[in-house]
């Protein structure tokens, strides 16, 4: 399976099942690791090297999110209270509020408020970039287990 194929079918098209089905929770934790894993791609070692997820995860918001995810970002708090909670804990940091109504990444009664719906979008379009990105050797493109194709049947 090629790297892009592995984010379209592992990250974006899990994600929007889960968006589908109103599991919004899972659908951000997916999105996460997707993004620490797209940045991956902007180094030489492999993905599943370990002790990289902070520093992936931050180059993959610098370099293909929107401006407003680097902002929330500052001193990591994005990584920490977003994709590390969640990953370890299902639990969301205080900082962060969920909500599907409310203005995405924008500041309400003292929490950031974050919308699953948008950042699911948001992640296409780094997608793209990444894309894009790769193809002018920016980036680069990640092996990917043969074995992965096995995973497809239970995606």
């Amino acid at each position: 399976m090629q790297s892009i194929d592995f984010l379209e079918q592992f990250i974006i098209k899990q994600s929007k099942k889960h968006i589908d089905n109103k599991s919004y929770l899972s659908s951000i934790i997916i999105l996460s690791i997707g993004l620490e894993i797209m940045g991956g791609f902007f180094d030489k070692k492999p993905l599943k090297s370990p002790k990289q997820s902070k520093l992936r995860f931050r180059i993959a918001v610098n370099k293909l999110m929107d401006v407003k995810y680097s902002r929330y970002n500052l001193n990591d708090n994005l990584y920490e209270s977003m994709r590390n909670q969640l990953v370890h804990s299902l639990l969301i940091g205080g900082k962060f509020k969920l909500s599907l109504t409310e203005k995405h990444l924008n500041e309400n009664d003292g929490f950031v408020v974050f919308n699953p719906l948008l950042f699911h979008n948001d992640m296409i379009i780094a997608l793209k970039r990444l894309c894009v990105l790769i193809e002018e050797n920016k980036a680069f493109i990640k092996k990917i287990p043969d074995n992965s194709e096995f995973l497809v049947a239970f995606s």
